[in-house]
């Protein structure tokens, strides 16, 4: 099946210099101060005085799990400092890494928990459902937004939060005209028409998987169940061509900026910050790998009760809309949709993956990864695909 290109592909250019991509986050960021008091560039904190979560009894800290750079600064104007503004909560950022899965676990286990609220993914919501999450407390959420949710992005211990895609990412000095660019994942794995050194994501397969199966020819509405040991051997034809397993977002960013990969399987919202700031790159919304990752607080946390009117106040129409703005990754709500400006939320590669009336990109661009295959059982054993699958990809990785 051939999917459109032309228009969703975006080959902007510009002459400027590529900007300093932002530093590494240091281990521990204070990312808003204590303290009361109304932004200019904010909401007011009367704005909100007759919500459910805001109890005014909130203090302390929240510790949140952030992703850096231009991601973390968009979410401490958005959410964090109108927040602290409101409540006087403070919040403390600590980078994401790619064991901070079993960091959670192991703290929660030693019931000595020092994270207040982290991303999860649909893949790996099972593996801390029952055992490292708290309750989603849906009571103080506001009711537009949860109305026009879908119910499985309202799941009883985490709320879809960021609607996002993985897309073909290109440099546009190693493929410069519309002929010689990759329009697919067949081309991403066609290092014959398109050479050049290639990076995927090293922290899970969900996505991975998906991309090489597609790559190998199999049609959408035939992905799922997905065929593991068909993905792997495609994953084999790539794997000398990979430059780098990367592990975040930035530094997906560094490789495709500086040329050192010329084709990334990255996050839409990476690759536009990066033609924001004048790259010279390029990527294709065909096959934009489509999937909502979700918000938790894990058992045990130190300032639950704070943490969870966080999440809720970031679900206010005027405070999800600005944040899916600035991330290109929205919360899943027409609700959200309707607070946003247009001009932007029309950039949301996903608006109408669920929600056809929506506009911006059309489902037949978009692929729906259906994050819920990977933690049903793996076949013949009581572990989730997920957990099997990643033991796998861990080990090809390594290998």
């Amino acid at each position: 099946m051939t999917l459109p290109f032309g228009r969703y592909s975006h080959p902007r250019r510009s002459g400027r210099t590529v900007r300093q991509l932002a530093a590494a986050v240091a281990a521990v960021t204070v990312l808003a101060a204590c303290g009361g008091g109304n932004s200019a560039d904010g909401p007011a904190a009367g704005d909100f005085d007759d919500r459910p979560w805001n109890t005014g009894d909130l203090s302390g800290k929240i510790t949140n799990v952030g992703f850096g750079g231009t991601f973390s600064d968009a979410e401490f104007t958005h959410v964090w400092k109108p927040f602290t503004g409101i409540t006087g909560v403070e919040v403390v950022e600590v980078p994401w890494s790619t064991d901070i899965y079993n960091r959670i676990e192991s703290q929660v286990a030693a019931g000595r928990v020092d994270i207040d609220q982290f991303s999860v993914t649909a893949g790996n919501y099972e593996q801390f459902a029952e055992c490292c999450l708290e309750d989603i407390d849906y009571s103080l959420f506001p009711k537009s937004v949860l109305d026009s949710m879908d119910d499985k992005y309202k799941l009883p211990k985490a709320v879809g939060y960021a609607e996002a895609s993985i897309v073909l990412a290109y440099n546009l000095d190693a493929y410069p005209n519309a002929e010689s660019q990759p329009k697919s994942w067949a081309d991403f794995w066609d290092v014959g028409r398109f050479p050049g050194k290639r990076s995927l994501q090293n922290f899970e397969p969900v996505k991975v998987i998906e991309a090489a199966l597609l790559a190998d020819g199999v049609e959408p509405e035939q992905m799922y169940p997905l065929d593991f040991d068909r993905a792997f051997r495609k994953l084999e034809q790539i794997k000398p061509h990979i430059v780098k397993w990367w592990g975040s977002g930035t530094e997906a960013q560094q490789l495709l900026a500086t040329g050192e990969a010329t084709m990334v399987a990255m996050s839409n919202a990476r690759i536009e910050d990066l033609i924001d700031q004048g790259a010279k790159v390029a990527y294709t919304l065909n096959q934009a790998l489509a999937h909502v990752d979700f918000l938790a607080v894990p058992k045990g946390a130190p300032n639950a009760k704070a943490s969870m009117a966080s999440i809720a106040f970031r679900f206010e129409p005027s405070i999800g809309a600005r944040i899916g703005e600035a991330w290109r990754q929205p919360i899943p709500s027409t609700a959200i949709y309707d607070a946003a400006d247009k001009k932007l939320a029309d950039r949301w590669t996903t608006s109408t993956n669920d929600v056809p009336e929506l506009g911006g990109v059309p489902n037949d661009i978009t692929f729906r990864i259906d994050s819920f295959f990977w933690y049903k059982p793996y076949a013949g054993t009581d572990r989730s695909n997920y957990d099997v699958v990643n033991e796998r990809f861990q080990s090809f990785i390594a290998g």
